[in-house]
């Protein structure tokens, strides 16, 4: 019977803690049974290790495989996707640890942890994540180095020691090569999973839902002003428009007679004139600013109203929204320029009109009513808009994340019967209100507010921070931004979420405490703007670093970009860094390392031989007193 392969222990201590670090982060994103399998697996090598417990048989592995798979097609109907295929990779590793008969095993292993390390950032490629799979990848490496140092006296902490040296030596090439090999974009991406509270906005709203997403802390994205940073009551971030109305959900929709082509322009497009006029405006108060969004899988990206943008893959929509050409799938970095002062479309198409203006027939018989009554009351556009928004404000309304249920007349049962909602309540009736008063318009959803990290210059907008409001097309002033919100509740404007339901009485204070966690207390404060400055600055220097600012850095460098010129300095610098590691490693290996009475007695033969005396390297210690 062939001898099994026993993996010293000196270097299964670092093998079995790579494995653990590496499979840990999955842990946060698969099923509960599958960390508890990984787990179990984990231990019974261990215990194989310590003689307690025999390695299982072929069959046994087998049946172990099987129920592996059964749990990932049971928890996500597929072993093709990305996810299922990492929850595979780590359930395959783990059982790999269980079957180690030779030395080629091992390195197999070793391999695969590799692989399994590498699955971590394709979900998170944070400052933080990445630093956790550096120390990872020096523990992996300190166990291959053990496996190929037999010997049973060797320290475990020299592995350790020496793959530290091994990746602290490699680092200069890494940074090089990072900042000189050509950026492209990534092949593949790993899609993030559709959650709302990941995802952020739907691309369509019905009461209460706005509400869910508030429950979230997940950051949304970051922004950066160039300037002063604009006053509360002017960061309303707009992403969406809900055009549609079917009585219960509000949702987008492109006119019929608007096809793709007209509807989103990206740079290099034609720009209609309404849009080269709108360019060409230099109203006051102008904000400049950048935005890092968080991945989310959608298209549509946020800006204060007027936005415009040249960032690649940024186009604007005749509604006056950024989209990206592609759903974002990693953090994304664009730059805007908004004019708020701007008038937006001073002209609506009859088509166009007719179709901001179009409700369900039916339904809702006392909004309706109420609406031509105030019209036929008020002189103009403009003073129904003020009596409605006078309404709201005067009127014993509620803000609240948790209102009454309504009926199938939703818009009736909640202006005069509950008169409790969130954001989404108040701009649903609102632009019923509207419409039914003959006034076009539409709901907008995104976010408001952001809260300042006091130790950077950016604002830090959450989901928490997410909003619904109005915009309606009055003559003569184009669209015109309104929230019924800031009416009912003007401290959820100026002082964000949390206050204003504080002061409002709302039992989902406490909801919300828990929602933010320890986050709340001060010193978590601190840390947590502490990690967000790191986080911020390496998602916008190293993340965001892309073809554009590596060839502005390569002007700097070399002058005239060129390929030729490109690649004459990666192999420059590649020779340079080979250089200088050959040096440093003939000056470690000029002799082995001398004890401190070696280097006295060297230094005492030295000090001798320049008195004349006369003797060979091989006269022993005692004999220099002699002479």
């Amino acid at each position: 019977m062939a001898r099994v392969y026993q993996i010293p222990r000196h270097a299964f201590l670092w093998l079995f803690v790579g494995a653990l670090l590496s499979c840990a982060p999955h842990f946060m994103n698969t099923p509960a049974w599958l960390w508890l399998y990984v787990s179990a697996l984990l231990a019974w090598r261990w215990l194989v290790q310590r003689g307690r417990l025999r390695q299982p048989r072929r069959l046994v592995r087998t049946i172990l495989l099987a129920v592996a798979v059964l749990g990932i097609l049971y928890s996500y109907g597929t072993v093709l996707g990305p996810e299922a295929g990492i929850a595979l990779l780590v359930c395959a590793y783990a059982l790999k640890l269980l079957e180690l008969h030779s030395l080629r095993d091992a390195y197999v292993s070793l391999v695969l942890c590799y692989f399994v390390l590498a699955t971590v950032l394709l979900v998170d490629r944070g400052f933080f994540t990445s630093l956790y799979v550096l120390g990872t990848l020096t523990v992996i490496t300190a166990a291959l180095i053990g496996i190929n140092q037999p010997e049973a006296n060797v320290r475990p902490q020299s592995h350790i020691k020496y793959a530290g040296a091994l990746v602290v030596q490699a680092v200069p090439m890494m940074l090089f090569l990072f900042v000189t090999v050509p950026r492209v974009a990534p092949f593949w991406e790993l899609p993030q999973q559709s959650r709302q509270g990941k995802t952020g906005m739907s691309d369509s709203m019905s009461l209460g839902e706005v509400g869910e997403l508030s429950r979230s802390a997940e950051l949304a994205f970051r922004v950066e002003f160039e300037g002063a940073v604009p006053p509360p009551s002017q960061r309303y971030w707009r992403g969406l428009t809900y055009s549609w109305f079917d009585g219960r959900r509000w949702s987008q929709a492109v006119p019929r007679q608007l096809n793709r082509i007209d509807y989103v322009m990206f740079p290099g497009d034609g720009r209609p004139d309404w849009y080269r006029r709108l360019s060409d405006a230099r109203e006051p108060p102008v904000y400049r600013y950048s935005i890092i969004m968080e991945p989310s899988g959608r298209e549509w990206l946020y800006a204060i109203a007027t936005p415009f943008t040249n960032s690649p893959g940024v186009g604007i929509a005749r509604d006056n929204r950024l989209v990206s050409k592609e759903g974002l799938l990693r953090a994304f970095s664009y730059n805007v320029s908004s004019y708020p002062g701007v008038i937006r479309d001073p002209s609506l198409s009859d088509k166009e009109r007719d179709f901001l203006l179009r409700l369900p027939e039916g339904g809702n018989p006392r909004a309706r009513a109420l609406a031509n009554e105030w019209r036929s009351q008020s002189g103009s556009e403009q003073a129904f808009v003020d009596r409605l928004m006078g309404w709201f404000r005067t009127e014993p309304y509620f803000y609240t994340l948790q209102p009454p249920p309504l009926g199938t007349q939703q818009i009736d049962d909640f202006l005069f019967t509950t008169r409790a909602g969130f954001c989404e309540h108040y701009a649903s009736s609102a632009a019923f209100m509207l419409r039914a008063a003959g006034i076009p318009a539409r709901i907008v959803a995104g976010y408001q507010g952001g809260e300042l990290n006091p130790l950077g210059t950016h604002l830090l907008v959450r989901q928490y921070d997410a909003h619904a409001w109005v915009e309606a097309w009055l003559p003569g002033q184009g669209w015109v931004e309104l929230d019924p919100t800031s009416m009912v509740a003007p401290e959820r404007i100026e002082l964000g979420l949390e206050e204003a339901l504080a002061q409002q009485g709302d039992e989902f204070s406490n909801a919300f405490q828990q929602a933010m966690g320890i986050s709340r207390l001060p010193l978590m404060r601190q840390l947590g703007n502490l990690a967000d400055y790191v986080q911020y600055n390496w998602t916008r220097l190293v993340l965001g670093y892309n073809s554009n600012s590596q060839q502005g850095l390569l002007r700097k460098l070399i002058g005239d970009y060129s390929p030729w010129r490109a690649a004459a300095l990666m192999a420059a610098g590649m020779a340079v860094l080979t250089l200088l590691a050959g040096l440093y490693l003939w000056w470690s290996a000029r002799g082995a390392a001398l004890s401190w009475w070696q280097r006295e007695y060297w230094r005492l033969w030295h000090g001798m031989r320049r008195q004349g005396a006369d003797f060979g390297t091989a006269t022993p210690p005692a004999s220099l007193y002699l002479l």
